[in-house]
């Protein structure tokens, strides 16, 4: 499944430039796009998004998790640019890291809630056969 939603990733922004910012600082971004590299990967995915969103943590000062999801919305109505890294690499960065969280403490409601907001996105990136099974 993480593989899979990494792949995912990889799939919705492959003309977004992401792979020319990961190639900075990581080796291997043809594979890790692909999500074959998935544990690299997530740790790479992660640190653009802290990097993405240090300066809106700095300013605004969320006290919870909705204001942060607000704040995510009114920016992506912002321009067409805004609207594809916050829907197709913020926001399901945040599910795989609530996806490993999940797994990691063995908490099955959260694992589920977390395979159930990624459904979309294996549609969306025509993993078919993650997205038939997994429903």
């Amino acid at each position: 499944m993480l593989m899979s939603s990494v792949g995912s990733v990889g799939t919705l922004m492959t003309d977004s430039r992401l792979g020319h910012i990961l190639e900075s600082t990581f080796a291997g971004v043809p594979k890790m796009l692909n999500g074959k590299k998935f544990p690299q990967n997530v740790r790479a995915l992660r640190i653009v998004i802290k990097e993405l969103l240090r300066m809106s943590f700095l300013e605004n000062r969320f006290q919870r998790y909705s204001e942060f999801e607000d704040y995510l919305d009114k920016t992506a109505t912002e321009s067409r640019t805004s609207r594809l890294w916050v829907d197709c690499l913020i926001k399901p960065v945040l599910i795989i890291m609530m996806y490993v969280r999940a797994e990691r403490e063995a908490d099955w409601p959260l694992h589920l809630a977390a395979v159930a907001l990624m459904l979309p996105y294996f549609f969306a990136a025509g993993h078919v056969d993650y997205a038939r099974y997994g429903l």
